[in-house]
């Protein structure tokens, strides 16, 4: 008994609940406050927004409302019903990234890339990063029986896919050259809140941060360099007919 009651003295404290749900809050707004600046163009009548981007839209929307749901749930003291949310979220993951890569490359070619991304870093971070996605959130799913391992890889999954949402509430244009460095910056200052915040109630970052974070700071390293390599100036000209 003596033996059980040192270890769990050993044990690091864990970051409380409402933390989880108030980082995802946090992705949220940036979600919201990017989008919200071209929904209302998205929603008028000419020239009007193509079906599969509005599939794409509802996809994305439906995983933005699990985001704040899930970790509700959770503070709430409900887990029987996030787990069972869970099995639909996991499904909705899947969606999400076949509609991502589709949306990316139709959006590509029929010239709908946003003005502020040139095409080959669109191509490239859009589809790096639904596939970042993809795999952590099949790894949270994977480690769903451990808690402290699931909740941050479902979190570093999001931040993955902050890009687009950021790049349209950022004044970009102002940045120059250096507007992709801005955006990387603010997406890691959200992404980073999870091991600071292991930082200063563990006392040391748990090892589910080694990889998620790890993945998406090599992800947004990999895009400048890739998004002008001549295969991806070559996958754009291709998919838009020149």
């Amino acid at each position: 008994m003596a033996m059980a009651t040192a270890e769990i003295g050993r044990r690091p404290a864990e970051v409380g609940r409402v933390f989880y749900l108030g980082w995802a809050l946090s992705m949220v707004a940036a979600f919201v406050a990017g989008f919200s600046q071209t929904v209302p163009g998205d929603f008028a009548p000419t020239p009007g927004l193509p079906l599969l981007l509005h599939v794409h839209g509802a996809v994305f929307t439906l995983w933005v409302a699990l985001l704040i749901v899930q970790p509700s749930l959770v503070v709430a003291g409900d887990v029987r019903r996030h787990r069972q949310l869970g099995v639909a979220g996991a499904g909705l993951a899947a969606a999400m990234v076949v509609m991502g890569l589709t949306a990316t490359l139709f959006s590509i070619s029929h010239h709908r890339v946003p003005s502020f991304f040139p095409p080959g870093i669109f191509l490239v971070m859009n589809g790096l990063g639904i596939v970042v996605f993809g795999g952590l959130v099949a790894a949270a799913v994977v480690q769903r029986g451990k808690p402290e391992w699931h909740k941050r890889l479902m979190l570093c999954a999001t931040a993955a896919i902050l890009g687009p949402g950021l790049g349209r509430f950022l004044p970009m244009d102002s940045f120059g050259a250096a507007a992709p460095l801005v955006m990387f910056a603010v997406n890691d200052a959200i992404l980073l809140a999870g091991p600071a915040a292991d930082l200063v109630v563990r006392r040391r970052i748990h090892p589910a941060y080694l990889w998620g974070v790890a993945v998406v700071l090599l992800m947004q390293a990999l895009i400048g360099p890739l998004a002008f390599s001549p295969p991806a100036q070559a996958a754009v000209h291709a998919l838009q007919g020149r």
